[in-house]
């Protein structure tokens, strides 16, 4: 069925002269969720597929500018604190600029962030970094606010910690609408509402489904089964009544909207996070030109070397270079 309506997204459409606007909104639908759930289907394979290239390729670069960006920011925090040199607009850029620098290393950093390069953000963010971080999931908590009882994470490293409890929330999220669309669709399958004798196993069968469906998760086969149960409730969706297409519509509707909503939530997923560094949109990911991406790594490396080697000469020198750096960057 779904194999079906993935190569015929209109198959299911109503087709007849005169349609009423409940009709063609139908049409609208199906063939809206159609295209999604290809569209879900082929970004996160995009999506995957650039996490490995990036995981191989990538990422042994990505360490060793982690590492010249942390040598940087000490060096460049000690000109903070001099009281000649540099003027109070150039110590707020240089200030913009070693907080740039430190979250460019929290984003790739392993592990949690500690030590003097903790200590050099907190000096210089107007909000410490752990403020910053309950701030974020204070927002995913709002949105994930439900009856349910979440459970506490377990893990003892912070960054962990943080990590664990943002992948909760947005998989509470997800949860709550397939609770949402469950509720909905078994009121359509239930067998005890069914009056024909002849439709309770088909029912019953269907109720099966939902709730295996429902007990894994699995968002996808439970709007598979909706389209199925719409097909083989008239065989012809252009018999069904306005008051039973507005029922049916009021659904899709809300399928359509969490279809989009995964979509668009994919790049904020902590498995795809770190590709927003590369591509504004999960859309434009696949078009990363990776060969440039490792070109401008080997820049960067270099010029961090010969920076870090400038800013360890006498204070005169390494001001010259600072100041160089500063222009720059501003």
């Amino acid at each position: 069925m779904s194999q079906e309506l993935d190569k015929r997204p209109g198959e299911l459409s109503i087709k007849k002269p005169g349609l009423s606007k409940e009709q063609k909104t139908f049409n609208k639908l199906i063939q809206q969720i159609a295209h999604l759930r290809r569209q879900l289907a082929e970004v996160t394979a995009v999506l995957d597929r650039q996490r490995q290239h990036y995981i191989k390729h990538i990422y042994p670069f990505v360490q060793q500018l982690t590492e010249l960006r942390g040598q940087l920011v000490i060096l460049m925090n000690g000109f903070m604190t001099i009281s000649k040199g540099l003027s109070d607009h150039e110590k707020e850029a240089l200030r913009l600029l070693i907080l740039h620098m430190l979250q460019d290393i929290f984003r790739y950093q392993q592990g949690d962030p500690e030590g003097e390069l903790l200590d050099i953000f907190n000096a210089l963010s107007d909000m410490t970094y752990h403020d910053i971080n309950e701030q974020y999931l204070a927002k995913l908590r709002a949105a994930a606010a439900s009856e349910e009882t979440l459970p506490a994470p377990v893990t003892t490293n912070k960054r962990e910690r943080y990590k664990e409890e943002k992948e909760r929330l947005l998989e509470a999220l997800r949860r709550k609408n397939i609770q949402q669309l469950y509720r909905q669709l078994a009121k359509f399958f239930h067998p005890d509402l069914e009056q024909d004798p002849s439709r309770i196993q088909l029912k019953e069968d269907l109720m099966k489904q939902l709730v295996i469906a429902k007990e894994n998760e699995d968002l996808l086969t439970m709007l598979q089964l909706e389209l199925q149960w719409i097909e083989q409730e008239d065989r012809h969706p252009d018999q069904l009544t306005n008051d039973k297409l507005n029922l049916y519509n009021t659904t899709l509707k809300e399928q359509v909207k969490e279809l989009q909503e995964q979509i668009n939530s994919l790049f904020n997923h902590p498995k795809y996070e770190f590709l927003q560094g590369f591509a504004k949109t999960p859309q434009s990911a696949g078009f990363i030109d990776w060969k440039s991406e490792k070109n401008n790594l080997d820049n960067l490396l270099y010029g961090f070397r010969d920076i870090i080697a400038g800013l360890s000469q006498d204070t005169k020198s390494a001001l010259k270079i600072l100041k160089s750096v500063l222009k720059h960057n501003t």
